[in-house]
C-alpha cells in the first residue's frame, strides 16, 4: 500500500486466459441470442444447439473484427464506435446464419435488430453475473492503436479527464 503523496504508477497486467469466464460468456451470449429469437420474428433457433453454435461463430468473428474497428473508431469515439460494432455484429449474425443450419436470420434488417437485442440482453446478463470485470484486453487494444497513431504520450504528471 502506498503512502499519501507517494507517486503511484500503474501498469496493466498481461491478459490471462480464463476458460471458465470464456464458457460463461459463451453461455450468456447463447442465452442472449435465444432471447433475440424469442422476441424477433425474423430470427429463429432451428435446433437445440443453434444458439450455442451461433454464439461460437459470432465469438470467432468478433475475435478479429474489434481490433480493426478500434483502429477505425478511435478518432471518432463513442457514437461511431457503437454503430460500427453493432453493424459488425449484424454481419456476424448474417454470416453465421449462412454457415449454420441451426440458426436463421431472414435478412440484414433482422440481423441488425437482433444485434441490438443481443447487446442489450448481454449487458444485463453481464451485470447480473459480473463476467466483465477485467477490461485488460480492451485496454491493450486501445493502447496498441493509440501507439500506432502517435496518440500515446507517457508522463508522470497526474492529469484530469473531464467528461460531459
Amino acid at each position: 500500500m502506498s503512502q499519501y503523496g507517494e507517486s503511484v504508477r500503474w501498469q496493466p497486467e498481461r491478459p490471462r486466459f480464463r476458460p471458465l469466464r470464456l464458457l460463461i460468456s459463451w453461455a450468456l451470449t447463447a442465452v442472449s441470442l435465444w432471447a433475440a429469437a424469442l422476441i424477433l420474428p425474423g430470427v429463429t433457433v432451428v435446433e437445440h444447439g443453434g444458439a450455442f453454435a451461433m454464439a461460437a461463430v459470432v465469438a470467432i468473428i468478433n475475435a478479429v473484427i474489434p481490433p480493426i474497428l478500434a483502429a477505425l473508431r478511435l478518432p471518432f469515439m463513442l457514437a461511431l464506435g457503437f454503430i460500427l460494432v453493432l453493424i459488425a455484429n449484424a454481419f456476424a449474425l448474417r454470416i453465421g446464419s449462412d454457415i449454420l443450419d441451426s440458426f436463421e436470420v431472414d435478412n440484414f434488417g433482422w440481423a441488425l435488430l437482433a444485434a441490438l437485442v443481443v447487446a442489450a440482453v448481454s449487458v444485463v446478463l453481464e451485470v447480473i453475473f459480473s463476467t466483465n470485470d477485467d477490461d485488460t484486453y480492451t485496454l491493450r487494444v486501445v493502447q496498441r492503436v493509440a501507439r500506432r497513431q502517435g496518440g500515446a504520450t507517457r508522463t508522470d504528471v497526474p492529469g484530469l479527464l473531464f467528461l460531459e
